[in-house]
This record gives structure tokens, C-alpha cells and sequence, in this order.
């Protein structure tokens, strides 16, 4: 008893613990919310507000960008505080990070791109222009924490996926109540290669004395046990393991479409698609970011194409008359080599993120 009381104990403070956090960073959103709308309503304020430079004094000139650099320093304290405490409290939440990262394009991409739609855009080295810097400069706090957590959730759910399969999300009525036998076991092997393969059964089992797979028989062990069982009695088995063939038993009442059905609840066939996730979800993984690496130049002028003609697009169709919105995205994503980097990144982790989902949803939906 006396030792079992110190970890009791133990746990019990560390749960204390983790409550505090939790309820400190619960109020640090909400804080961080309320400065970061203080400072975010300035720098709009200002950058909607503020006339002609050159009726402003001196003086003038130095108290507003006085302000703008404070307000700006609290929105990027309370998107600070806001991003700390969303990581802390949905650290497993994917839209978490999807949400930040689509936030930190907004303020860098997005306002330039509007500000063209409604009005002109500031002239370099003017006040407008250094409240639309601060506005912009949120992207800082909120793309890497952004990318952070969306790279996180995906290597997670990858990894949780690699370890339990389609259990994790769906309910196998085929064999759930069967422990992993010790078996030699061979990856992307046949069903009685797989860990779910019971010694008493396969000894009987006409399957792997004809060393075929039961999801491509349409009947096994987990479905049909009895009748799988009792395929061999008075049977003699061949040396030739074609010839064995003839003793699997066929359900003949179901359709094909319900035999596949039937496989999909099954931990052999699921252990299967395990394994071929496995398989699939690194190779998918390399690929991307081996093509997204060695062809980085013409996919990244491509992003730019693909920005020039959304640009036209919405010049197009705007029914205001600046010149100013002409070619705004394309021109801020070309900004500066960072800004561009980034926004090819994000890029590519979003469709690395979409890439995974398609093996996920051929693999453990689809179950092909």
C-alpha cells in the first residue's frame, strides 16, 4: 500500500496541474481575443482613416506611427495569446491548424488584395503603408504555429492510423473478440500470414492448403468458421496446393457486393488494409515532398500563373475602377523569396494533407 500511495498521489497533482494550465490558457483566448481586436480595429481604423500624408506635421507623423507600432505590437501579443492557448487546448484538432494558417494568408495576401478592390493601395513609405505592414506582419505568429499543428495532427492520425487500421474509426463485428496469435507473420502477407490466423484453424482450413487469401475466396475463418472447419473432413489433401482449391467452400446466397461488404467488418481483411496503409502512406509522403522539393521552380511559377489568373479573373468582374486591383496577388506573393516560400509550403502541406486523405479513404473506406 505504501507504495502504490506516493503515485496515487502523484497523479492526482499532476492532474491539478494540467487543470491549472488548462484553465490559464482558456483565459489567455480569451484576454488574447480582446487585445488582439483592440490592436487589429486600430490598424484598420488607420488604414481606412488616414488621408494625404502631406497634411500631417511632423510631429503628427511620429505620434500616429507611434501608434501604429504599439497597436500593432498588441495584436501580435494577443494572436500570440490566442495561438498558445488553441495549441494547448486542441492540440489535435486539425481545422485548428488549417484555420491559422488560412488566417495568416488573409492578413498577408488577403487585405492587400481588397484594399485593391475598394480602394487604392498605399504608397510605399507612408503611414497607410506602415499600418498595412503591421497588419500583415501577423502572419509571423500565425502561419508557423499554423503549419505546426496541421503537420502534427496529420503524422498523428498517420500513426494512429498505422497502429489500429479501420478500428479506429469503425467497429469490426468479424473476429473482434480474437487476440493476435503468435504466428509467422509476412507483411502484406495472406490472410493466414496475418496475425489474426488461428493455429486450430488453419490446420483444417482448405484456404491455406490451397495457400490462397479469403478475401478473394469471399469466405474465411472469421465469417464462416464452422464451414471452413469442416471443408477438409474426409478429405485427403494433395501435395499440389491447386488442387486444394476445390475443397473452399463458396457461399453461393450472397451477392459479390455483400461478400465485399462482409470483408470490410472483418480484422483479417482490416489487418490487411493496415499493413497497406503502412505501405501506401510513406510512399505518398516521399513523393510529395520529393516532387514538391525537385520541382519546386516551375510548381512554384505555376502558383504564380495560377495567382496572375485569378487576379485577371476578379479584375474582370470587379465593379471598381482602380487600377490598384490589378495583379494584387500575384504581386504581393512575389513580395519578397520568404512570403513566397511560405505561401508554396502551405501549399504543399495541404495537398500532402489531401494526398493522405485519398490513401485513407481508398484504403480504409473504399477497402481497395
Amino acid at each position: 500500500m505504501s507504495t502504490k500511495r506516493p503515485s496515487v498521489q502523484r497523479e492526482y497533482q499532476q492532474q491539478i496541474v494540467l487543470r491549472w494550465i488548462t484553465t490559464i490558457t482558456y483565459r489567455m483566448i480569451a484576454v488574447g481575443a480582446i487585445i488582439f481586436v483592440v490592436g487589429l480595429a486600430y490598424l484598420l481604423y488607420a488604414l481606412f482613416a488616414l488621408g494625404d500624408q502631406g497634411s500631417y506635421s511632423a510631429t503628427d507623423i511620429a505620434r500616429i506611427q507611434g501608434n501604429l507600432t504599439l497597436f500593432g505590437r498588441l495584436a501580435l501579443l494577443g494572436a500570440g495569446m490566442v495561438v498558445i492557448g488553441l495549441a494547448w487546448n486542441y492540440l489535435e484538432e486539425e481545422v485548428v491548424g488549417f484555420v491559422l494558417v488560412l488566417l495568416a494568408v488573409f492578413f498577408y495576401w488577403g487585405i492587400p488584395f481588397l484594399l485593391g478592390q475598394i480602394d487604392s493601395l498605399p504608397a510605399p513609405g507612408t503611414l497607410r503603408d506602415f499600418a498595412l505592414t503591421q497588419l500583415r506582419n501577423l502572419m509571423w505568429v500565425l502561419f508557423p504555429p499554423g503549419i505546426i499543428l496541421v503537420v502534427f495532427v496529420g503524422i498523428a492520425q498517420g500513426i494512429r492510423r498505422m497502429r489500429y487500421g479501420a478500428a479506429l474509426d469503425q467497429t469490426l463485428k468479424l473476429g473482434s473478440g480474437v487476440s493476435r496469435q503468435e504466428v509467422q507473420q509476412r507483411f502484406l502477407g495472406k490472410c493466414w500470414q496475418l496475425p489474426y490466423c488461428r493455429d486450430y484453424v488453419r490446420q483444417r482450413c482448405p484456404i491455406y492448403h490451397a495457400r490462397r487469401t479469403c478475401w478473394r475466396e469471399g469466405v474465411g475463418c472469421m465469417c464462416e468458421e464452422k464451414t471452413i472447419v469442416m471443408a477438409l473432413q474426409n478429405v485427403r489433401l494433395s501435395d499440389d496446393p491447386e488442387k486444394n482449391a476445390r475443397y473452399i467452400p463458396h457461399n453461393k446466397t450472397l451477392t459479390r457486393a455483400e461478400l465485399r461488404a462482409r470483408c470490410a467488418e472483418c480484422v483479417i481483411y482490416n489487418e490487411h488494409q493496415r499493413q497497406k496503409y503502412q505501405l501506401f502512406a510513406p510512399l505518398t509522403v516521399g513523393t510529395m515532398i520529393g516532387v514538391a522539393y525537385f520541382f519546386r521552380a516551375p510548381l512554384q511559377e505555376k502558383v504564380f500563373n495560377l495567382l496572375s489568373l485569378l487576379d485577371q479573373l476578379l479584375a474582370r468582374f470587379t465593379l471598381m475602377p482602380s487600377e490598384a486591383q490589378k495583379g494584387v496577388l500575384e504581386a504581393a506573393a512575389r513580395a519578397n523569396e520568404t512570403a513566397a516560400l511560405i505561401l508554396y509550403i502551405s501549399l504543399v502541406i495541404v495537398a500532402l494533407s489531401y494526398a493522405l486523405r485519398i490513401v485513407e479513404t481508398v484504403v480504409f473506406k473504399w477497402k481497395l
